[in-house]
């Protein structure tokens, strides 16, 4: 295991003392400006550095960017030292499931004790080493504008932009935290926009049904293991900071809030808290996201701010989201890593999957089989779509597992020539989705291959060639 950090200051110092992380020490605006740059280090082989913006303009407070914007950055905030190591983790746990039912695998995971050890440890005060801000003001921080048009519909361009979002049913029993759009709108006012579905969906549905406030806690900072955990699209009700620690190797730590009733992790920058009323909903959007387009603008709901507390000279992660490469991508790897263990559990014939960053967030994959049959990539593809995580994937590219499906030009390569454009494709054109079986297993043709002795005496003799 690589070395690790619990919280955002340490993982920051860690990739300082590692060159992996730029600090800049020039005055930058918020608004447009650090986009800007974050968007053009992104592009960068590798990912580029992670950011550190010392001076904000209009503001005290420090943010950071990009920081999980690279492979090796993702294994850092995790303290492993290869991705692989998630996926060997995760098979060995779901292995203690004897028969694995994806409709109850939240419970089924919960229940084991190898996954329990994780549940975090809750102190009973707040966080002392967060201070009050009195009187509670969002503007005081400096929340990024990414693209021009940005909140446009009501003039609201900025947003927080790596939130971790707590919310608990009613009875106090189920505690969800997610990742969610969240548009600054105002002193003491934000817009949530959770997508139908969601834990934080699911909680504000029970909120309106008995016509009582929802409470809602908004952190930044702390444990990166948690901020991917709360990206990750984890199934049923599991518990988000149990898998926190899953991911760390280590049961993480809570802290209540100040006022709203809500656990949150220790060692956060910033926590946000309020309450959403049942049905209070705003228009937010539209915003640029990795479509390269503008989402729309859409209701949204309205969360009012009763209390703000924060580190001193807190630090304010942030993440620009845009056409790719960008650093969503790379943090998306690791959901990759773990979701290969789930699928070779209910598929064994699965060898590998690879979502192409231009491809990533349509939940499409180039996924490689073993001994690929005729109508095997008919059944597998019907299957995987009945899946929450491919619901909604526009393309499925399906490969044997020899041909490596790392990069989308070779996948793309063999989709073109091995691919029987009329018997190989599955169209569902009610969902509007498509898989196509490029494995080549209904041709009868000899694949071509180099020899292995002669590969073997050009690498001995390389240097002979005088080639670089």
């Amino acid at each position: 295991m690589t070395s690790s950090s619990t919280d955002l200051r340490q993982f920051i110092s860690l990739l300082e003392a590692n060159g992996e992380l730029s600090r800049i020490s020039a005055a930058v605006d918020p608004i447009l400006e650090m986009a800007a740059v974050t968007d053009r280090v992104c592009k960068q082989p590798n990912g580029g550095t992670a950011l550190l913006f010392a001076q904000t303009t209009g503001s005290c407070f420090q943010v950071a960017t990009n920081l999980f914007g690279s492979q090796k950055r993702v294994c850092r905030a995790l303290g492993i030292t290869n991705l692989r190591e998630l996926t060997v983790r995760l098979r060995a746990l779901l292995d203690q499931i004897p028969e694995l039912d994806i409709q109850l695998l939240d419970h089924q995971l919960s229940a084991l004790p190898q996954f329990r050890r994780f549940t975090p440890h809750a102190a009973t005060e707040p966080d002392p080493a967060l201070t009050l801000m009195n009187p509670p003001d969002l503007t005081r921080f400096p929340f990024l504008q990414n693209w021009p048009d940005d909140g446009k519909a009501d003039l609201h361009p900025r947003y927080i932009t790596l939130p971790q979002v707590f919310t608990i049913d009613p009875n106090g029993d189920r505690q969800n935290c997610g990742m969610y759009r969240v548009q600054l709108r105002g002193e003491r006012e934000v817009a949530i926009q959770w997508k139908a579905g969601s834990g934080a969906a699911r909680h504000a549905e029970m909120y309106r049904q008995i016509g009582k406030p929802m409470p809602v806690a908004i952190v930044l900072g702390g444990d990166p293991a948690v901020l991917f955990s709360a990206m990750f699209p984890l199934p049923g009700d599991l518990d988000e900071m149990t898998f926190a620690g899953f991911l760390r190797g280590d049961r993480l730590a809570t802290v209540p809030c100040q006022k709203v009733p809500l656990h949150v992790p220790a060692g956060a920058e910033v926590v946000i808290e309020g309450y959403v009323e049942p049905g209070d909903t705003v228009t937010e959007g539209p915003f640029g996201n990795h479509t390269g387009f503008y989402s729309p603008a859409a209701p949204a709901a309205l969360m009012r701010i009763t209390t703000i507390s924060h580190r001193r000279n807190a630090v304010i992660p942030a993440t620009v989201v845009g056409p790719p490469p960008m650093e969503d991508c790379w943090m998306a790897q690791a959901w990759e890593r773990l979701l290969l263990a789930f699928l070779q559990r209910i598929e064994p014939s699965i060898k590998d999957i690879h979502f192409p960053f231009e491809w990533i967030f349509h939940q499409s994959a180039i996924i490689s089989l073993e001994s690929p049959q005729p109508g095997m990539v008919r059944n597998i593809s019907s299957q995987l779509w009945t899946l929450p995580w491919f619901r909604s994937s526009r393309v499925m590219l399906f490969v044997t597992a020899d041909a490596e499906p790392v990069m989308l030009p070779q996948a793309a390569w063999r989709a073109i020539n091995l691919t029987d454009f009329s018997d190989d494709t599955y169209h569902d054109i009610s969902a509007g989705r498509i898989a196509i079986d490029a494995t080549g297993c209904r041709l009868s043709r000899a694949e071509v291959k180099a020899s292995a002795a002669s590969a073997e005496l050009v690498s001995s003799r390389w240097k002979e060639y005088n080639l670089p």
